[in-house]
């Protein structure tokens, strides 16, 4: 509207400057009057009409100029308005698509996410269930000893809660100590980066004790070194007893093997063996060895007059008797029947003569107590024999002894004979 204004204000200016020029042309250029009268008192019709036309005209003129500047005007604001439209709609629909690009982005990186984080979530889980799956203790500790993962099994055998467990150093919770227990297999999987085993007797909940044993294995970085460290524990008590209780059923059968069941002595076979060796070490070292075979007097009488039963005892006495006469060093066994042997290490013949008379005097105090007041008198007959020499073997000194042994039952028993090679 100020344009409009501004417009036809120029017009009129410009018609009044037009009349103005007219009447001075008159005036002035051909001498038709006075300027003032000429501009304004004395005109002609034709003149009037002529210069009303003219400021008529031009002011249409305006009019018309300023209508044509709106319309160009409003034309160019609309097309400025369009090509800013346009502009903005292309600008709106490149931030448009560069938005969906991104919602795309976020959208897959969303997607991507929940993907990780349910497969996350499912290794947990199957971690999680793998640990509980175990019907064994099993637990992990970082660096400093402190346990980050366990299983019920664990928690079970250390009798505490999962809360009391996690995040508390083993040492800590379990021994009430300050330091890594001695001897322990974690800090040495720690220090070494090998696996590790050890078997532990260790006290349970209820106050029994059990055989465990452990075994850890380590957890590396990318560089190699040790972060963590697994700790499994097995319980072995049954295959400990089973292992006492086969050692113990070793132990009694080398017991049977090598014991006499009546006296508890030395059997033959377990005689043999250790004369064997004595002999040798006498002829290595050139030192002395003596033998004693003893025999039971009448032993035979004794059984079939009285019964097996008197029999076993009278063997059981001299056992006994032998057994209280015999030096620590000696050996002594049951030969077999109513033979004894006693091995004298170290000893001469006669060293082993004066035994050997040591025995006959106190297996002659002991008698056998029968019903009805009687008793049974016990004696043996000895032989002694002697070595030893490079190339000496038991046949020979057992033969000697024995030839010995005769030589006193042949004498009237109940005494003592020595034989030398």
């Amino acid at each position: 509207m100020h344009d409009k204004v501004k417009v036809i204000f120029f017009s009129l200016l410009t018609a009044a400057v037009l009349w103005a020029g007219d009447a001075a042309i008159d005036a002035f250029l051909f001498h038709q009057g006075w300027f003032l009268n000429l501009l304004i008192l004395h005109l002609t019709a034709h003149e009037l009409y002529s210069r009303l036309f003219i400021i008529a005209v031009l002011a249409c003129y305006g009019i018309v100029i300023t209508k044509v500047h709106e319309v160009m005007e409003t034309r160019r604001s609309e097309e400025k308005t369009r090509r800013n439209r346009e502009k903005l709609e292309k600008q709106v629909e490149e931030r448009t698509e560069e938005l969906n690009a991104v919602n795309d982005l976020l959208r897959k990186e969303i997607a991507d996410r929940t993907s990780t984080e349910e497969e996350l979530s499912r290794s947990e889980s199957f971690l999680n269930n793998t640990f509980d799956s175990f019907h064994d203790p099993f637990s992990i500790v970082d660096h400093e000893y402190r346990i980050v993962k366990f299983n019920e099994a664990y928690a079970l055998m250390r009798g505490k809660l999962a809360t009391e467990l996690y995040g508390k150093r083993c040492y800590e919770i379990f021994y009430h100590r300050d330091t890594v227990c001695p001897g322990c297999v974690v800090d040495k999987t720690f220090q070494s980066g090998d696996p590790c085993a050890k078997e532990k007797e260790v006290a349970l909940n209820d106050g029994s004790l059990a055989w465990v044993e452990i075994y850890t294995y380590p957890i590396l970085d990318r560089d190699k070194n040790v972060t963590h460290v697994v700790e499994y524990s097995r319980d072995i008590t049954d295959r400990k007893k089973a292992e006492e209780e086969k050692k113990h059923l070793i132990e009694n059968l080398n017991y049977l093997s090598t014991t006499d069941v009546l006296t508890g002595l030395l059997n033959r076979r377990a005689l043999n063996d250790i004369l064997k060796h004595e002999i040798d070490r006498a002829s290595r070292y050139d030192t002395d060895l003596s033998l004693i075979l003893c025999d039971v007097d009448k032993f035979k009488k004794i059984n079939d007059t009285h019964g097996h039963t008197i029999g076993d005892r009278a063997l059981k006495a001299i056992a006994e008797c032998l057994k209280s006469s015999i030096r620590r060093a000696d050996i002594l066994g049951r030969y077999g029947g109513d033979e004894f042997m006693v091995i004298l290490p170290e000893t001469s013949l006669e060293g082993g003569r004066r035994l050997a008379e040591k025995i006959r005097s106190t297996v002659e105090q002991q008698t056998i107590e029968l019903t009805g007041n009687k008793r049974v008198h016990l004696s043996i007959s000895v032989g002694v024999t002697s070595c030893c020499t490079a190339g000496e073997n038991i046949d020979t000194l057992v033969a000697l002894a024995d030839t010995a042994l005769y030589t006193s039952k042949n004498a009237g028993r109940n005494k003592v004979s020595a034989a030398k090679k």
